[in-house]
This record gives structure tokens, C-alpha cells and sequence, in this order.
């Protein structure tokens, strides 16, 4: 599912060679249709990827001739997590996790969590550009809010930066 955060509070970069790993998937079932590219897990579903671990009730994915065009995790929550650069555990829980491979993004989507060093970030839609390292995070439709939560030694830090 490639790297998830560099979310802009300070946080390190996802691990790059994660991208060059194999991808291996775990599930209880699987479904393949042919005619429409796709595979469907369900069943426990575990996704492995260097230090990447989804887990999910269920995972589509869809194929075309190029390769792999999208991975979708869908659970009450799926989850995702991952050792960054710095080797810092990173966290992020959705009830779908959307992958595009093409577009290079990841949108953690409907109770949208993510967390890293006590950090937490929550919204109704939250996507991470991987190669602009750009994190947005959207409320839905004005009914709930963006909430960031920052620790007092993240505040002090992010304080000092701003006074170089």
C-alpha cells in the first residue's frame, strides 16, 4: 500500500524501499473475476509489505495489463501501520483504506484516524499525496471537525523550528 506519513508536524518520511518489496496477502477467502480485473479477500485479511501491515475484513484489488492499479481495505476498522525513516511506528484506522498506485495517494476514509509519537490527527476523510508529501484531512460536509491533537514536547519543538 506505499508510505503513509510525513503529515507536517514534524514527522519523518515513509520508507521508500517499502515500495520495492513484495506485497503478500493473507486471507481466509479469495475471489477472483477476470473479466473485471479484480480480486476480492476477505476472511481475516493481512497485508504485508516490507514494514507496512494492513488488516482488514476485506480487500479488493483491481488489475489492469500495466499492473496494479488500486488496493481497497474496508473494516470496522482497517488498519494500517508502518515503520518510518526514523523508526517510528506509524498508525492509521479507517473504515476504508483506498490505495491508488497510479495517482500515488492514500485516503483513509470515515472515522479516519492517524497517529504517530502520541500525535493524532482525526477526520471524516484524510489522504496523503506520497510524492508531493502533502496530507489533507476534511470533516464531512461541516457536521464534524478536523481535530489534531499535538503533544506539549511536539509544541515546543515545532516553536523552536519557527524561531530559526
Amino acid at each position: 500500500m506505499g508510505g503513509l506519513l510525513a503529515l507536517g508536524l514534524g514527522l519523518a518520511e515513509a520508507r521508500e524501499s517499502d515500495f520495492r518489496q513484495p506485497v503478500t496477502i493473507d486471507a481466509g477467502r479469495q475471489l477472483v473475476e477476470l473479466a473485471e480485473n479484480k480480486v476480492t479477500f476477505s476472511d481475516r485479511v493481512v497485508v504485508k509489505q516490507g514494514t507496512i501491515d494492513v488488516r482488514a475484513d476485506r480487500l479488493v484489488v483491481i488489475r489492469t495489463e500495466q499492473g496494479l492499479q488500486s488496493m481497497t481495505a474496508q473494516g470496522s476498522p482497517a488498519t494500517y501501520q508502518q515503520i518510518l525513516d526514523n523508526g517510528q511506528p506509524v498508525h492509521a484506522e479507517a473504515r476504508e483504506i483506498h490505495y491508488d498506485i497510479r495517482a500515488r495517494t492514500i485516503t483513509l476514509l470515515q472515522d479516519a484516524k492517524l497517529t504517530q509519537n502520541d500525535n493524532i490527527v482525526t477526520g471524516y476523510r484524510i489522504r496523503y499525496h506520497i510524492d508531493r508529501e502533502q496530507m489533507e484531512a476534511e470533516s464531512q460536509g461541516g457536521q464534524d471537525r478536523v481535530t489534531t491533537i499535538f503533544l506539549p514536547e511536539q509544541l515546543q519543538n515545532l516553536n523552536e523550528q519557527g524561531q530559526d
